[in-house]
């Protein structure tokens, strides 16, 4: 009997090659180099949209507010000393006392700057407006006797524990709202508003249904808020301050604060070919940050989500600057020049008033 063996051999496993690594990182590498791109846009129309969302949340409530106040959209801006203690007083307070949002846990998601320079007045960290707590306050927005150096700070708030309830409640913003919508039309004839202070007195608002229809043109023009700029500067004392306040990290040495909301009538503008003329003053809006989707790397080209009195959120770009009406210059309209000039041409009033009423809402009166 014969018998027949067979050896078979085993199969060795071959790993890859340096060759096939490097050629499997090469198109992982344009994979994810062509993503990339993708995913940042995706990103910012995200925020974007984020943006405006709260925009309309915030404007759904100031109808909700209106309701039951006369017509009134807000009582004033978010500007403790100008405007009184902010638990009372101004758009975040009057926002929060109809629940319909929280300002602070509400903030643009593209935005650096998480903090308002507001936030640092009431905390006394940055008491930038303190010397305006005299430009016109209204008696009934502070407690009797209160004196402008203990309107701020967490004593004046109740200790720290209820300080840190005051941040944690959404007293907070980097939101900027119009003269129009806080102050209405200047109360100086000349368009100015008085010495440049801000205060109540300054004007003879804020929005209302009423005036809203006495106004020169209609709500889907009469801006209200958008996200706003950035404002002074936090230092290491500062930001101690803050997170002795708040409980919390919010900003850092060398981080800014927004501005809290936009000058009056102060820009002039005298191109009579779009209407202007000698002695006419427009709104500044630099307040305004056009910081979505910027076309260059300074941030020109940008626009911002912008809440309108018809409750309406639309971006406004930047598309001017002096002098040149496509290149952006990371402002809509006028831009603040050196010792607090302004420059206002012809391209830079239309970038802005193609959307935004910039003049009187009513005429002067007699």
């Amino acid at each position: 009997m014969t018998f027949s063996t067979s050896c078979s051999t085993p199969s060795v496993r071959r790993g890859f090659t340096l060759v096939e690594l490097l050629v499997v990182i090469a198109i992982i590498g344009t994979l994810v180099a062509l993503l990339l791109p993708a995913l940042s846009s995706a990103r910012a129309a995200g925020n974007a949209s984020a943006s405006a969302n709260n925009l309309s949340t915030f404007g759904r409530g100031f109808e909700v507010y209106a309701a039951s106040h006369d017509g009134s959209y807000t009582s004033g801006a978010f500007d403790h000393f100008r405007d009184g203690d902010i638990r009372q007083n101004g758009w975040i307070a009057d926002l929060i006392g109809v629940k319909v949002a929280n300002p602070g846990k509400s903030l643009d998601p593209a935005h650096r700057n998480r903090v308002s320079d507001t936030v640092g007045d009431y905390t006394a960290a940055v008491t930038t407006n303190q010397a305006n707590i005299a430009a016109g306050i209204a008696a009934d927005r502070w407690p009797v006797g209160t004196a402008g150096a203990t309107v701020s700070g967490s004593s004046h708030f109740g200790g720290a524990a209820q300080a840190k309830d005051l941040w944690d409640e959404g007293y907070n913003t980097n939101y900027a709202t119009t003269w129009h919508f806080s102050r209405g039309d200047p109360s100086a004839t000349s368009g100015f508003n008085a010495a440049g202070s801000k205060g109540l007195s300054d004007g003879d608002g804020p929005l209302s249904q009423n005036l809203v229809s006495q106004a020169n043109t209609t709500a889907a023009r009469i801006a209200v808020m958008a996200p706003g700029r950035a404002s002074g500067l936090v230092d290491a004392t500062a930001a101690t301050a803050l997170k002795s306040f708040t409980g919390s990290a919010i900003a850092k040495a060398n981080d800014r604060m927004t501005s809290s909301f936009t000058d009056g009538m102060v820009v002039p503008f005298v191109d009579t070919a779009l209407g202007g003329a000698s002695g006419q003053f427009v709104h500044d809006l630099s307040a305004f940050y056009p910081l979505h989707q910027p076309k260059t790397q300074d941030g020109s080209g940008g626009f911002a989500p912008v809440l309108f009195a018809d409750l309406h959120v639309e971006k406004v770009f930047d598309t001017a600057s002096t002098g040149n009406a496509k290149a952006g210059d990371g402002y809509i309209g006028d831009k603040p020049g050196a010792s607090s000039s302004y420059a206002l041409d012809a391209d830079m009033y239309q970038e802005a008033s193609d959307l935004i009423w910039l003049k009187r809402l009513r005429n002067l009166q007699p």
